[in-house]
């Protein structure tokens, strides 16, 4: 790419950002509700745009920013619901595991690391490392190379199966 064909490109860039962000922002926000997350829907959706050729979008930019923008918009709702959802599963489990723990003789424990131990491989590493290590999502999706998605789903599946499992023995 040539300096000159660069140059082009950032006004090209620098244009649709000073003519659109505002009405981008105002649409995230009907979207997402929150002002700081509408500018983050919208700085993705620039970022987007950069990775774009302008031939490519040539008279269509605007109806390709709006339709990125509400794409990342509602991208980021269903992140958030799962990540909201998960959260509260994990949260509760944890009250009850707390409250559990004070109650429970060493004979307990051996039984739901034994539950534990019958889990699949992903699922064990995740349980553990929340609540032995308490990592949050994220660093425990670092550490495992999962998706933060994914390591709440995982953590959703195990302790449902795992809750199962208590409350048939308990039968």
């Amino acid at each position: 790419m040539t300096d000159d064909h660069g140059s082009e490109r950032q006004c090209w860039v620098r244009e649709l950002v000073r003519q659109h962000q505002s009405p981008l922002i105002r649409y995230a926000r009907s979207i997402v509700r929150e002002e700081h997350a509408a500018r983050d829907v919208v700085q993705d959706t620039f970022l987007q745009l950069c990775k774009q050729s302008p031939q490519d979008l040539s008279g269509r930019e605007v109806a390709w920013l709006f339709r990125v923008c509400h794409n990342t918009a509602l991208n980021r709702l269903r992140k958030e619901r799962r990540m909201t959802h998960n959260t509260e599963t994990v949260q509760s489990a944890e009250i009850v595991s707390d409250a559990s723990a004070a109650a429970q003789t060493g004979e307990d424990n051996e039984c739901v690391l034994r539950l534990i131990g019958g889990l699949p491989d992903n699922q064990q590493k995740v349980i553990r490392l929340r609540f032995h290590a308490g990592l949050a999502y994220r660093e425990i999706s670092e550490a495992t190379g999962l998706s933060v998605t994914n390591v709440g789903y995982l953590l959703h599946t195990a302790l449902g199966k795992l809750r199962e499992q208590m409350q048939s023995l308990d039968a």
